[in-house]
């Protein structure tokens, strides 16, 4: 047997991210639900959907709002990233959060990229940012309170929010406070495993592009709070990236406000339980919302 990552041959380490496998039932149990529901809700809650914030068709965001007029500084709001191994999925899935933030006064913004292999994971992680600055662009005109952004984003999408939460936003012409908060769920933080396994057929990444996108190797000391989330019953490698994660964000001297490791959830009915006003992870998110 040949390692090539810890102590994974090639079959272990491809089974050791494959989320998929590990949850047999996700499609119906998890995503079809999120997509019927969130076409329910893009009639039911007020709402921009598909506007362009960059050239590509898939440079997409939309904006759900709650009711009433806008406060004169505008709203606090959440930016959340879907995920999908960079590879999959699109925001038409991930409107239904929306009654639950816009219910705490907080605009809901969904946001999707272009997905590899058609574009490389520089550019993907590149139109994000970008996606960031047209928010604080815009920020008068679909009501936002710039100083009160916080992204969150699910595995994949976890990711991206981590390496958004460890940008030099102020190298970008934006505040350097760009994010006034970000929780990671089910993120990846380490892209050395992710370039040695079955999902670099899509990322096509080499080692340097790996480590320049791994936010575990770019922690930056004027990061937004962080609220770190993972299921408990997940694939210990995403346990363990977590793990790691937050230590190392302890090491550099930004310690996130919490590391929540759910017991019994798997790597999509966490996702559940981060939007469930009656949930233990409900509070974190409201409290980085200042909601």
């Amino acid at each position: 047997m040949t390692l090539i990552y810890r102590d994974f041959d090639q079959a272990g380490l491809d089974a050791a991210y494959n989320n998929r496998n590990a949850v047999p039932d996700f499609q119906a149990a998890y995503v079809d639900r999120w997509a019927a529901t969130s076409a329910a809700v893009r009639i039911q809650v007020p709402c921009r959907l598909d506007i362009a914030y960059g050239p590509s068709p898939r440079q997409r965001l939309d904006v759900f709002t709650p009711a009433g007029s806008s406060p004169p500084g505008g709203r606090p709001a959440l930016l959340y990233i879907h995920g999908g191994y960079w590879q999959s999925n699109h925001k038409d899935s991930y409107s239904f959060p929306a009654p639950v933030v816009t219910g705490t006064g907080a605009l809901y913004i969904a946001a999707t990229y272009d997905l590899c292999p058609d574009v490389s994971m520089t550019v993907l992680l590149e139109q994000v940012r970008h996606a960031v600055g047209w928010l604080h662009l815009h920020a008068r005109e679909i009501g936002l309170d710039p100083a009160r952004l916080v992204v969150a984003g699910h595995s994949a999408g976890g990711h991206i929010a981590a390496s958004l939460a460890h940008t030099d936003w102020a190298a970008r012409g934006l505040p350097a406070g760009a994010l006034a908060g970000a929780l990671p769920l089910s993120g990846l933080y380490d892209l050395e495993p992710i370039r040695l396994n079955y999902l670099n057929a899509a990322c096509r990444m080499d080692a340097a592009e790996a480590a320049a996108l791994s936010p575990i190797r770019h922690i930056r000391p004027g990061a937004p709070p962080t609220v770190l989330v993972v299921g408990g019953a997940e694939l210990p490698e995403l346990v363990r990236q977590t793990r790691d994660y937050g230590a190392a964000l302890v090491q550099a001297g930004v310690p996130p406000r919490a590391v929540v490791e759910r017991p019994g959830d798997n790597h999509f009915s966490v996702v559940d339980v981060l939007f469930d006003p009656a949930g233990p992870l409900w509070p974190h998110l409201k409290g980085l919302l200042g909601a």
